[in-house]
């Protein structure tokens, strides 16, 4: 659980109110965002705004909402993905993973809000030997990692104040919108539960990350008055796509069998192999930050309290 009397007593001093606008709410982390942000003592308001609300691919609708609600800030979750898709409709990865961030990055600087972008570990090409420090050269090799690039440099033209956040494998509750992806975990599981058995790369190391500790990173970023920049956040730790199916189909005593593959016999493009990310949060977001596992078995732990309680397993 989200401890914030613990982690405000670790704080500098700078915490305030903040009014927050969410672009993307439907999404997975959007969704993790709303309920992190519902009992942290520092959000005054938040407006969560899905697609349906907002396109922010029209330069006109992101103006008239950020001078509307006029907000401290404004996190932007909203992407397009996965990474095949993009590759197909390069043309609209690029609108909403590039020119969003640029319009919402240009339309905060003319209220002194923060632009808050999270993008992703698919900006690095994934030969490196150790997990990327945000310095290290970005060099995409799919069209979305190419666009969250350009969406990155969008975010620090556009404004002087701004936080860009790296991230990557993210599982958590699932995203409140029917139209959003489950996270990989959540459709592992589903399929398993099924009776099916799973085929699963083993060769693509990243760093698996809790959307709900995501989410108290970002929020402890805004409201701790972090310096802009680049911000890498993650949970500690590194695995493959195959350690993470794994782990959770053991910790819920699934016995569906679990073949590994290589990336390269499972897909056809050119994907990074190998994209943990160093969580270079200052305190007290970093204390947001706990080791993989622990963080998959909390979040397991919820998934059968919920089930348990006949609740549905989308949020309403």
């Amino acid at each position: 659980m989200l401890d914030y009397a613990e982690n405000d007593a670790q704080g500098n001093g700078r915490r305030r109110p903040m009014r927050i606008m969410l672009l993307g709410a439907d999404g997975l982390l959007g969704t993790a965002v709303q309920e992190t942000a519902a009992t942290h003592p520092h959000v005054q308001q938040l407006t969560a705004l899905g697609h349906s609300d907002l396109d922010i691919t029209r330069p006109e609708q992101v103006n008239a909402a950020i001078e509307k609600t006029r907000p401290d800030a404004v996190i932007n979750t909203a992407a397009l993905m996965p990474a095949d898709r993009c590759d197909e409709v390069p043309a609209e990865a690029y609108a909403v993973n590039a020119l969003g961030p640029r319009y919402i990055s240009r339309a905060c600087a003319s209220v002194g809000a923060t632009p808050v972008f999270v993008t992703t570990d698919f900006v690095y090409d994934g030969t490196a030997t150790v997990p990327y420090q945000p310095g290290a050269l970005p060099r995409p090799l799919l069209t979305y990692g190419i666009t969250k690039l350009a969406g990155e440099h969008e975010t620090r033209l556009g404004s002087d104040r701004h936080l860009v956040v790296r991230t990557s494998c993210l599982f958590g509750p699932r995203p409140r919108s029917p139209r959003a992806r489950d996270s990989f975990v959540d459709r592992a599981l589903d399929r398993a539960t099924a009776g099916g058995d799973l085929t699963v790369v083993d060769n693509v190391i990243t760093t698996p990350t809790y959307t709900m500790d995501l989410a108290a990173m970002v929020l402890e970023l805004l409201v701790s008055g972090a310096e802009s920049g680049t911000y890498q956040a993650v949970n500690q730790g590194i695995g493959s796509w195959f350690d993470l199916c794994l782990a959770a189909l053991t910790e819920e005593g699934l016995g569906a069998r679990v073949s590994p593959t290589q990336e390269q016999s499972f897909t056809a493009a050119a994907r990074p192999l190998y994209t943990p990310l160093v969580c270079t949060l200052p305190e007290p977001a970093l204390a947001y930050s706990r080791p993989w596992r622990a963080a998959l078995t909390e979040y397991l732990k919820v998934r059968r309290g919920a089930a348990s309680q006949g609740l549905e397993s989308r949020p309403s």
